[in-house]
């Protein structure tokens, strides 16, 4: 009988040493991470992502906690996303709100407005000593193709969400946006956005990082219907 075949055979993966958990008070936080530098193979992508790995820079990491499992990787099913009436009350209201996807460039204009939105948002979180060379590394280093969905009113740049192409599906990396416009809902109208490209580029899925019941700020993922939860490497709908 011929062996499995495993897809991974080429990466080296590596275990974190612990560090605070940025999620959970009082836990500590371990992490299996693999550096991908080198090329990888599309196919090879696909399967990282879809066994609950994110990317950060060259990096694919996904917890590998002692005793917790809170973290659970998320992905929104594209053809079957359901648009409720909060949805469309949030798209209605930014009827006036335009948008490009690029490819991730960096200015000092995008790095005021980041650190603006972490002083009001997240003060206290690991990114709020980013210097401007961090925040283009975040945007401009990825092994894999990456872009950037731009939000502009009246010509002025008032949010963005970073992600990854990947041949079935995307990855949302990370957003920010002008606090001042807190009644606009913008972060949720950037994964609504997001979700509009996805149909429109095809894509089966949409990957929206780990969803932590414990975390309010990471509890809001699963208001996104229908969405597959990653238990026991087997995704079912949540």
């Amino acid at each position: 009988m011929n062996k499995p075949i495993n897809i991974f055979s080429n990466l080296n993966f590596h275990r974190s040493l612990p560090r605070q958990c940025p999620y959970i008070p009082g836990k500590k936080e371990y992490l299996l991470f693999t550096d991908l530098t080198k090329f990888v193979n599309k196919k090879t992508l696909e399967k990282l992502i879809s066994e609950g790995f994110r990317r950060s820079e060259n990096i694919f990491y996904k917890p590998n906690c002692k005793n917790c499992n809170s973290c659970i990787s998320t992905r929104i099913i594209v053809k079957n996303f359901n648009l409720t009436k909060k949805f469309n009350r949030i798209i209605k209201k930014n009827q006036d709100i335009e948008f490009k996807v690029l490819k991730p460039k960096t200015n000092h204009e995008h790095f005021k407005l980041f650190k603006n939105y972490l002083k009001l948002r997240h003060r206290k979180g690991e990114m709020s000593d980013m210097t401007y060379l961090d925040f283009r590394t975040m945007l401009e280093i990825s092994p894999v193709e990456t872009k950037i969905l731009h939000l502009y009113k009246n010509s002025e740049f008032i949010g963005a969400m970073l992600y990854d192409v990947y041949e079935n599906s995307f990855s949302a990396n990370y957003s920010f946006y002008n606090p001042k416009y807190k009644n606009k809902s913008l972060g949720t109208f950037l994964i609504l956005k997001l979700i509009e490209q996805a149909k429109k580029d095809k894509k089966k899925y949409l990957y929206l990082g780990y969803y932590i019941k414990e975390c309010k700020k990471m509890s809001y993922k699963v208001n996104f219907k229908p969405i597959e939860v990653l238990k026991k490497k087997n995704w079912e709908i949540f």
